[in-house]
């Protein structure tokens, strides 16, 4: 699958500076961010998703305990 994405003048120039520096492609550096940065949200949905299954089990011992009072 191939996806077109279209940068801004700024974006673009910086673009080739870092990958004219580090001797890769501009595409290659493209995708070497895309998937940093999923991997950088992918763990922090892992986080949310932590959270919120404590949240639940908190929720659950404070009503059990409510009942026992």
């Amino acid at each position: 699958m191939i996806m077109e994405i279209e940068l801004s003048r700024d974006m673009k120039s910086k673009l080739s500076k870092v990958s004219s520096i580090l001797g890769v492609k501009d595409k290659d550096l493209v995708n070497r961010a895309i998937l940093f940065y999923i991997d950088t949200i992918s763990k922090q949905v892992e986080l949310k998703k932590e959270i919120s299954a404590w949240d639940k089990l908190s929720d659950e011992a404070l009503a059990k305990f409510d009942k026992l009072i």
